[in-house]
């Protein structure tokens, strides 16, 4: 259990830091994204990290078997 949840939180991290740094890439180049489609992305991210700590405490929440 305490395996599957720092291996979570790393996904977390992993997440978190790859939204920003696609963000901060996309500056760099010269494309400025709207804040709106900046907020969509942040809430899409936010969804995959709920998805994520969902799949932590209930480990067969995402299977269709009971």
């Amino acid at each position: 259990m305490i395996e599957a949840v720092i291996r979570g939180l790393i996904s977390l991290c992993l997440i978190a830091a790859a939204g920003v740094l696609v963000i901060w890439v996309l500056g760099i180049l010269g494309i400025h994204l709207p804040g709106q489609i900046i907020t969509i992305f942040y809430v899409i991210l936010g969804l995959i990290a709920v998805l994520i700590l969902v799949r932590i405490l209930r480990p067969h929440a995402g299977s269709w078997l009971p």
